[in-house]
């Protein structure tokens, strides 16, 4: 058993490119820490969850045991992928696995059961102590909407913000007790929920929302009690010439949240979803401070090599999200399109009311870079930079770009594609290592890889990232031996 390792030490690069010729952004030299689990062909069973310095847990319903039963297997490994224990726990049958969160030594998982013929939607959490192992299933019986898109366990209590597309809420939820607030405005439309986050030393929460009524619309920060109890509602700084597009947010200290979102500018005409660039402010002191703008036109300029014609396009579009890492915090947007072609079976032709065009097939969401912003936690700008995002065409949104910056402020930028790693290191404005590309490494010398799929990496504690996915796999020297798995490696960054 070998590891991939990620060279990034500051002093190590500096060196080789004084005396030598640039390296690989990654180097390998052993097989990495590596698990494999067989699946069946094109199946994606598996789902896994970073326990930190607990390690990992991995777990898949294997079997229905009776009509309303069917087992479910957890494995838990160690921070070096090794097999710790094995447990096999009975759950109500079709139920599917939706969320997860670790709060001190217990990992919660949020189970739905959908409506089934008479049957209601039914939704449980399941509690999993990791110190004493055991389980404790809890049948949430008052809380009866769908899962959105944010989940937190703080000591007993469920903070979950269902955001579908005829039901916007936040709701608290005490798990033992069955107590229920949910968040509900009556005098305006909740065009959308932004952001949420808990203060677990001040025992409140935070939440930003989009709202709208016959006088216009506005942003909103609202913090609560734990019990969903409104304390503070703070309305966004009003500026004439700038719509607020996002609002993410993240905790900067005790009773202090930052801000950061997309803005449009009114001259511009921005379509919804397109920025102008971004803005920041601090919420503290129970006030909201002015905002501080950035142009997204002034990373560009950064930039004379990156193409920026898509800029034009009326159909690009943004997203935005916020993330910390050694203390400080990353604003990470990607600008992508929707992208479409000529189905090749329709050709253009005269039909009863003229000529009709040929059809069009969407073929995914087109990336074409990140704009990446570091702020302090008193929302002061630090760092920015753009990075292209190469080739990565997608069937379903989500944000590819993530970032590590260590002790000595190295900054890792990462995204998966395909087969590959891709990477970039910087410190500051000065790059260390030019974007490069790391093929995946398998468990033995003589596979080779068929194709992969859901490939994904984290960062999972200190200096080590977790590499997951799917891989279809033949061997050169066993014939037509193949084999489907779902996989985990251990990738270290020093």
């Amino acid at each position: 058993m070998m590891k991939i390792i990620f060279r990034s030490c500051a002093l190590t690069l500096l060196y080789s490119f004084l005396l030598f010729p640039v390296l690989p952004a990654f180097s390998q030299i052993d097989p990495p820490l590596r698990i494999e689990l067989q699946s069946e062909k094109d199946q994606q069973e598996y789902q896994f969850v970073s326990l930190a310095q607990q390690g990992v847990a991995v777990f898949f319903k294997s079997a229905p045991l009776t009509a309303d039963t069917a087992q479910w297997v957890f494995i838990h490994y160690d921070k070096n992928l090794v097999n710790n224990n094995i447990f096999k726990i009975k759950l109500p049958n079709l139920c599917q696995y939706l969320a997860s969160d670790l709060s001190n030594h217990k990992l919660y998982l949020f189970l739905q059961k959908p409506a089934y013929k008479k049957d209601t939607l039914k939704n449980y959490l399941l509690e999993w102590d990791l110190i004493q192992n055991n389980f404790q299933l809890f049948y949430l019986q008052n809380y009866k909407m769908p899962y959105g898109f944010s989940m937190k366990i703080v000591k007993d209590y469920l903070f979950m913000v269902a955001d579908e597309q005829k039901t916007k809420n936040i709701v608290y939820y005490n798990f033992k007790t069955h107590n229920q607030q949910v968040i509900q405005f009556f005098e305006d439309e909740i065009i959308s929920i932004e952001s949420f986050c808990v203060d677990t030393v001040a025992q409140k929460t935070y939440f930003c929302m989009f709202l709208k009524n016959k006088k216009g619309s506005r942003a909103e920060l609202f913090t609560t009690d734990y019990s969903g109890k409104i304390k503070e509602r703070t309305v966004f700084p009003y500026y004439p010439e700038i719509v607020y597009n996002s609002a993410r947010m993240t905790l900067a200290g005790k009773d202090s949240v930052l801000i950061v979102g997309g803005y449009s500018n009114n001259k511009d005409k921005k379509q919804s979803g397109c920025y102008s660039g971004i803005y920041s402010m601090i919420y503290a002191g129970n006030q909201l401070s002015d905002i501080k703008t950035y142009s997204l036109g002034a990373l560009l300029a950064q930039d004379s090599g990156l193409d920026t014609k898509y800029l034009s396009e009326p159909n690009l579009t943004m997203n935005g999200y916020i993330t910390q890492s050694n203390g400080h915090i990353f604003f990470i947007t990607n600008v992508f399109y929707p992208e479409y072609q000529y189905n090749p079976s329709s050709y253009g032709s005269f039909g009863y009311y003229g000529y009709e065009p040929p059809t069009q097939i969407f073929t995914g969401f087109r990336f074409l870079n990140s704009y990446i912003m570091e702020f302090d936690f008193q929302g002061i700008l630090l760092n920015k930079w753009t990075i292209p995002i190469t080739h990565l065409l997608t069937q379903s949104l989500y944000n590819p770009v993530n970032v590590y910056q260590d002790k000595y402020e190295n900054m890792l930028i990462y995204y998966t594609n395909k087969d590959k790693i891709i990477s970039q290191y910087m410190k500051g404005s000065q790059l260390l290592q030019a974007q490069t590309e790391l093929p995946l490494v398998l468990t033995n010398k003589t596979d080779i890889l068929e194709y992969s799929s859901n490939l994904a990496m984290q960062h999972w504690y200190d200096n080590n990232f977790l590499l997951s996915g799917y891989q279809y796999i033949k061997n050169s020297q066993r014939g037509k031996e193949k084999r489907y798995v779902f996989f985990l490696n251990k990738l270290i960054c020093e």
